[in-house]
Order: structure tokens, then sequence, then C-alpha cells
């Protein structure tokens, strides 16, 4: 994989860098899983930590949240779903998908989703750092892993799953003021979301929260 040296990253990148190496250093001397990821609904926070759905009967997924570094500027890219799927139908999202039993590792999971899903192959991406967990009312304990590739890379979409594969800046997708809040019914209740708007792309729901989270982690580190 061609990237660059990390001090020729831009700014930003270097705080993604420097943030996940100061993870990893924590986690050597104190071994504990990175800290997890909040819902913007207090309400869901309070469900997802109550008897009513322990996280013993979660089903566990993974994705990569896929930055594609070139000499131009840096991009997060993202997958818009086909509309016949049976779940987030035509939402955007990012690659990703339930853990296998012969899965060596959560990583292994994100990357092998994300070659299914657009093509970019394992051996292209530098993976970087993962986040803490983000438990979903729908049952599923998702883990976000950070990947480095280099941008000219060719990605295809499979046509099952992926209608379209865009790109937003990093600068825009990694800095809290890009997202805002609003409400939405789920489950017949009013639930408070996180979404971000760019070039007529709606990225809301769980997508917008992961993202959400690392700009905020990042904005403090």
């Amino acid at each position: 994989m061609s990237i660059r040296e990390p001090s020729q990253f831009d700014p930003l990148l270097q705080r993604l860098l420097r943030y996940f190496a100061q993870q990893s250093l924590q986690l050597q001397s104190h071994p504990q899983s990175p800290p997890p990821i909040l819902h913007p609904d207090r309400s869901i926070n309070r469900l997802i930590n109550s008897p009513e759905l322990p996280e013993s009967s979660f089903r566990h997924a993974a994705v990569l949240i896929p930055i594609a570094c070139g000499e131009n500027g840096n991009s997060i890219i993202f997958t818009l779903r086909t509309e016949h799927l049976s779940s987030h139908a035509g939402q955007v999202s990012f690659p990703g998908g339930t853990q296998d039993s012969d899965d060596d590792s959560i990583e292994h999971t994100a990357l092998r989703e994300c070659e299914e899903e657009i093509g970019l192959r394992s051996e292209s991406v530098r993976i970087i750092g993962r986040l803490g967990n983000l438990l979903m009312p729908s049952g599923y304990c998702v883990t976000p892993v950070v990947g480095l590739f280099a941008a000219g890379t060719p990605l295809t979409p499979s046509p099952r799953e992926v209608a379209e594969i865009f790109a937003v800046p990093a600068q825009i997708a990694l800095n809290p003021a890009s997202y805002q809040r609003s409400s939405m019914l789920y489950r017949d209740m009013e639930r408070e979301v996180l979404e971000l708007h760019h070039d007529g792309y709606r990225i809301w729901g769980a997508t917008a929260t992961i993202l959400h989270h690392l700009a905020c982690e990042l904005a403090d580190s």
C-alpha cells in the first residue's frame, strides 16, 4: 500500500494517528476495551443497560471506516445501500456486517466485509485502531475499525448490496460541528438522532453516531 509517512499527513490525520497510538499504549498498560459509543438518545442508552436487553444476547458485527489518503486531501468512504435489502435499505453506511465464526478477529470481519461490498482488498488497508462498541437496540454489538488506504485505489460496489460509493472530506466528517440533532420515530417512539448532510447525502443513525464519537474523541485528544 502506497501511503505517505505519518509526518506528511495533514494535521487531522496526524491527530488520528496519535489518538490510536496513545490508545494502544493505554491498552497495553491497562487492558480494557475502548470507551463505548453512546447513542444520542438517552432512552436507548437506558434500554441497552437494562436487564431488558442483556449484552450477552447481542450479535457481534464490525464496520470499517475507510479513509482514503491522497496528495490532494483525505476523505472517508461511504456506501449507499440498495433499495431491495431487508434492513437499512437506501441508507448510507460503512462497509461491514456480522462476524462469522471463522473470522480471526473483529478486524478480519471488517476487512472481509469491506472487500465483499466495495472491492477494497485487505492488503490495501492499513488498520490503525478500533473504537469502542456501539450496542444497538436491534440486538447488534458493532465494533468500528479504522483503516487507511491510498486514494485512487479502485473500488467496485457489490451490485447486491451497494447502490453507490461516495466520499466526504475528512475535515468535514471528523468535525463535531458538522453534525446536527434531529428526531425520528423508531418503533412508535420518538428518538433523538445525529445526522450529517453533505452534497445531497444524509448520513444519520449508527453511521453518524460512530463518526461523531470519533470526531469528539479527536477534538478532546
